[in-house]
């Protein structure tokens, strides 16, 4: 079974499912030592990284190539800056501060053919070897962020009206901390109170559900929670985590 399969089977099953994201580095090299079993899929974040529709299409054939789903983090949800991504090999995509149905609907839109959505046909990635347009469907992503108090508001009503096309539900939340009135203090009562309550929600709608992990310890704390996509860490963290414990061990060489 190719990952593109299993992948999908995770989401509905709401199996545990680890991603990284890449942020800094344009490196299909890089890329390529990344990958392993354990990973399920690549987000590339051209919301807050250094990647858009134009500068990604190398790492997404690489990612083609490799039998990797690849993501990409949407800037907004505007329908060019959706279909593009998956005309350029991109598997699915991530979509920032999600708040109401209109948006939902124009990544519908943007994501799948008709009838269930309305994207144009064409581009170099969109399609994999020897997928059809029936198949196209069944491997294509969509991960709404929930990032603010509205969001949570509105969710229920987003998974009862678009719940079929949604494979998971993310938090981002270091603007979700600053929504809710703790900026960047992620382990404040009001964010693990936001936290708990999207994990809860989704979960009653048997949806899958994650959060970006700084680390192997935050996502051990948000798995406990109830959540099950790990989204954890990116390329610049982990070039600085092992970066600094080389330092560490240098400056005590005498």
């Amino acid at each position: 079974m190719d990952k593109y399969t299993r992948l999908a089977e995770k989401f509905k099953n709401r199996e545990k499912i680890i991603g990284t994201t890449m942020i800094m580095f344009k490196c299909p090299m890089i890329l390529e030592a990344m990958n392993c079993d354990e990973l399920d899929y690549v987000l590339f974040d051209a919301e807050h990284g250094v990647f858009d529709t134009q500068n990604v299409v190398e790492l997404l054939q690489v990612c083609r190539l490799m039998g990797l789903p690849a993501f990409v983090r949407a800037q907004d949800s505007e329908y060019h800056l959706i279909a593009k991504a998956i005309d350029m090999g991109a598997d699915g995509v991530m979509l920032p501060r999600t708040e109401s149905l209109e948006q939902l609907r124009t990544a519908v839109d943007a994501l799948l053919f008709y009838p269930e959505g309305r994207k144009g046909s064409g581009g170099h990635g969109q399609f994999r070897p020897g997928e059809t347009y029936s198949d196209f469907k069944k491997t294509r992503f969509l991960l709404p962020q929930i990032e603010s108090p509205k969001g949570i508001e509105m969710l229920p009503k987003m998974l009862e009206e678009y719940g079929e096309y949604i494979n998971a539900v993310m938090i981002g939340p270091y603007d979700l901390s600053i929504m809710v009135g703790t900026p960047k203090e992620i382990k404040s009562p009001e964010m693990l109170e936001a936290i708990q309550k999207i994990f809860d929600i989704s979960n009653s709608y048997r949806k899958s559900c994650g959060i970006f992990c700084d680390d192997e310890i935050l996502a051990q704390k948000y798995r406990n929670m109830g959540c099950n996509v790990l989204w954890t860490a990116s390329d610049k963290d982990f070039y600085m985590k092992g970066y600094n414990q080389e330092m560490e061990v240098l400056k005590e060489i005498k």
